[in-house]
Parts: structure tokens; sequence; C-alpha cells
């Protein structure tokens, strides 16, 4: 993977936090994710390629979308990696241990990391649970994720990177529901990062605009997905 930056140093990035998630359980890291870049109307400011980079694109609210993208944000000093689409399963282990290296060698101060618990299994009154590498100094008031629950996926795999490589992460894992995009979810997720950013993100749209966010954003993903299962002459090529 390589990851190319425009319009930004390199010493700019030095000591920010960072965020990403992936379209999961019930689209949390997605959804968490862009609404934090489009409320604070972070800039693009570069583009992560992976040698099995999706076939896909699109046009967002701010111009041709890339399937993974990084964004800025000047006056909090955040990077954030929005990741439209989740990489080939093959890529997992690479697209993940070499986006923490890169971070660590920008000397990232934080890594956040958003997903999903499935909700079937919430056992606590709190709409989110946690965890944290172990040179991350972050404390959060919502219980930690149950011992020997197991994680999977890219966000499992950032987690043990970051783990391996000594990268300060902390994870945030709303309860949602594994059937539908959760948009609910997603305002809880961006409740818990605006305390360790210092951000002042409204939720309220989330909460509102909930079952509009979840047939718009559903219908995409169909979209995609369907375009991604074709294949030869049958892909419509644009």
């Amino acid at each position: 993977m390589k990851v190319i930056l425009k319009d930004i140093n390199e010493s700019e990035i030095k000591d920010a936090k960072f965020i990403t998630g992936f379209r999961t359980i019930g689209e949390v890291g997605y959804l968490a994710v862009r609404h934090i870049i489009m409320k604070r109307k972070m800039r693009r400011v570069g583009f992560v390629i992976t040698k099995f980079l999706r076939d896909v694109t699109f046009l967002d609210d701010y111009g041709v979308a890339t399937p993974f993208e990084l964004f800025y944000d000047d006056e909090f000093h955040v990077l954030v990696l929005l990741n439209h689409l989740l990489p080939f399963q093959k890529e997992w282990s690479q697209f993940s241990h070499g986006m923490i290296r890169w971070l660590k060698r920008h000397q990232i101060e934080e890594a956040i990391l958003v997903g999903g618990l499935d909700k079937r299994y919430k056992d606590v009154q709190e709409n989110v649970r946690w965890l944290k590498t172990s040179k991350s100094g972050i404390e959060l008031n919502y219980p930690l994720l149950n011992k020997q629950l197991i994680m999977v996926g890219p966000l499992a795999l950032f987690t043990v990177y970051a783990e391996i490589e000594d990268v300060p992460a902390t994870v945030i894992l709303p309860y949602a529901d594994r059937e539908r995009l959760d948009p609910a979810a997603a305002a809880s997720a961006v409740e818990a990062i605006n305390s360790i950013t210092g951000f002042k993100i409204g939720v309220e749209e989330l909460y509102e605009d909930a079952k509009k966010i979840e047939q718009e954003l559903q219908r995409q993903l169909e979209l995609i997905q369907k375009e991604m299962s074709r294949g030869g002459v049958d892909r419509h090529y644009m």
C-alpha cells in the first residue's frame, strides 16, 4: 500500500490524532467518520492506494470520491481516514499494518478506531464499550470490552498492529444493529470521539435523520455491492 499526500506537508501531521472506521456492523465506523469529516468541513489531503484497489468511484459532497481518502482538521490537528469500501480481504493485513507503520513514522499521538458491537448481546445500560492498546493513556467513562470477546476484521488488525508497533490506540465500539445501517450507534461513537478530541460535533442530525440516512446509504451500498459482484461485459463502465 502507498499513502499519497496532497496540499499538506508531512511535518504538519506529526503528533496529530488519527480517526478511522470501516463499513462493518451497522456501518457505524463509516457513518461516524463521514459525519465528523462533513461537520468539521475537513479538507482532503491524501489518498491510500493498494495493489488491488477497488475499481469504484462516485461523486460525493466534496467531489470525486476514491476508496480510501485522508482528511485533515487544521484547528484540532486531527487526521481522518475515510474508507468508502472495505479493502479486498486478502489485503486486510497489509493495509492495516501499512497504515499503522505509516502512523508510527509520523508519530501520531493517538489512533481512534471506530467499530460496532452486535446489540443483541448488550449487557450494560451504556451504549458504548471500548478498549485501548498498552501505549494509550486515554481514559473514557464507558465500560471496557468484555474479556475474551473476539474482534475480527480490519478493525481488529488495526488494533493488533497498533499493539505490536507500540502505537497508542483507542477503540470505540457502540452497540449497533447488525442487520441494517445504525446512525444512532454512529451518533454514540461521535459523542465518544468528541470527548477525546475536543470536537463539539452535534449528532442531532444522525438521530433525527436516521431513517433518511439509512435509506440513502443502504441504496448506495447495494449499488456498489451489485456492481462489484458483476464481471466482464455486464459491468457498467462510466
